[in-house]
């Protein structure tokens, strides 16, 4: 008889579990609720958003009721450690700062659910589901990408380009007549975020020895999808991200080649890539002027390594305000300025570093300390892949997440927070101790005897 390699088993003979479903759902809502709140019905989206977060909060219950878990016991202790402090500081603030209480449900909501929904996720998919999950999300960027064009060249004031409780004049540009495309977002913020997030799985093929990619040419028009959606973002953020990571996944393929076949092919989808941007800046000229543009105005009215040093450290002015205790659990959301202000504005500060500090305090300062243990420690398994198997895409998933969680508004903004925690459990699923084969051979003999 003829053997049947394990990967192949698991993937046609395993059904998709729940657990894939809900993680579905919540990606699926992320991209598409901004889009009923533009374009059909404003009211959907507090109701999508609470769908989204039931969901979130099912998938994590299912792990704790099933024991999944115990798949990283020290990062769930951890949690649970971690997720005691921020309750009872937060009950602390409500004591002494007296803010509302709904404020303080809101801060959990965006401190907890989703670090413990990404937890879930690495603790719950299968290899295949993964895999699956991986493919949306190129699909829905690729899909996306005809109406972020759109955007782009269409006017300001075309419907497309209309934002919710915004002015014409208030929209986002690149340049006079260019805005920063928002896709099906609601917001410039929740797109940059998105096409980050899809970016290591455009310059990957492969996931723990499994192609991501069923036909080679779609890895190709993925690739040319992402790389024209962060061109024409025109987030100068998303644009110099998207070269160090490929960078990384240039330097990492070399690095990791393991013959001379493999080294060869390394350096020759290098040159695809880079073949593939000149041409994607050759098609999109107007948008690389656009964007040169803004690089050389941003130039002149900030300099370029205080502008990094505010989004890794937080605005200098900001942490003047900081004390021990912190404004309140909460008090740095998007919803909570609408909730204390009755304004659409950056109550605390607009870096995510400043506001998770002036928010909880020292408890805060615990956090950023927390965050960059973490992504060492991620990085480091990541690098350890690498040596090892060959694979970059677990490297870029750990620096994604690290620039994700530290730079994007995770702490009070819906789109960024989903996707950073999004981020971060596909970059646990890729350094979690692997299934062994025996368990993967029993099952299969279960199910075949069933």
């Amino acid at each position: 008889m003829r053997p049947v390699s394990l990967p192949s088993v698991r993937q046609s003979s395993q059904p998709l579990s729940l657990e894939f479903k809900l993680v579905v759902f919540v990606i699926l809502v992320a991209v598409c609720e901004g889009a009923a709140r533009k374009w059909f019905l404003p009211a959907l989206t507090s109701p999508l958003l609470a769908c989204r977060d039931l969901a979130a909060l099912t998938l994590v219950l299912r792990a704790a009721m099933q024991h999944r878990f115990r798949a990283m016991p020290m990062l769930s202790q951890c949690l649970v450690l971690w997720s005691f402090c921020v309750v009872i500081w937060g009950a602390l603030q409500l004591v002494v700062v007296q803010g509302p209480v709904v404020l303080y449900f809101l801060g959990l909501r965006f401190w907890l659910l989703y670090l413990w929904f990404a937890l879930a996720m690495a603790c719950s998919l299968s290899a295949n589901e993964v895999i699956r999950i991986i493919r949306l999300m190129i699909v829905l960027s690729v899909l996306m990408m005809p109406l972020a064009v759109l955007q782009h060249f269409l006017p300001p004031s075309s419907a497309l380009n209309v934002q919710p409780d915004t002015d014409e004049e208030e929209i986002f540009r690149v340049s006079t007549n260019i805005v920063r495309v928002s896709g099906t977002f609601t917001f410039t913020m929740g797109y940059a975020c998105f096409i980050a997030a899809v970016a290591p799985f455009a310059m990957s093929t492969v996931w723990n020895g499994m192609r991501l990619y069923r036909r080679k040419w779609f890895a190709l028009v993925a690739f040319f999808a992402v790389s024209i959606g962060t061109l024409i973002s025109g987030s100068r953020a998303s644009i110099m991200f998207f070269g160090a990571l490929l960078a990384i996944q240039t330097v990492g393929s070399v690095v990791g080649a393991k013959s001379g076949k493999a080294l060869i092919f390394s350096l020759a989808k290098a040159l695809i890539a880079a073949a593939a941007l000149t041409a994607t800046l050759f098609v999109f000229s107007d948008a690389l002027v656009a964007t040169q543009e803004r690089f050389t105005n941003a130039a002149a009215e900030e300099d370029v390594l205080g502008r990094v040093e505010t989004e890794l450290l937080g605005e200098p002015a900001a942490l003047k305000d900081m004390n021990f205790i912190g404004h309140g659990l909460g008090a740095g959301t998007n919803a909570g300025s609408v909730l204390l202000t009755g304004e659409r504005t950056f109550e605390l500060a607009e870096s995510e570093p400043a506001r998770v500090l002036l928010e909880m305090g020292l408890v805060g300062v615990a956090w950023l300390l927390i965050k960059c243990t973490i992504f060492s420690f991620g990085l480091a398994k990541s690098v350890g892949r690498l040596t090892r198997l060959g694979e970059t895409l677990p490297s870029m998933l750990w620096a994604t997440a690290a620039y994700g969680m530290s730079s994007w508004p995770v702490s009070g903004q819906v789109s960024a927070n989903a996707f950073g925690y999004i981020v971060l459990g596909l970059a646990l699923c890729s350094i979690r101790p692997a299934v062994p084969a025996r368990t993967v051979v029993y099952r299969y003999a279960a199910e075949v005897s069933k």
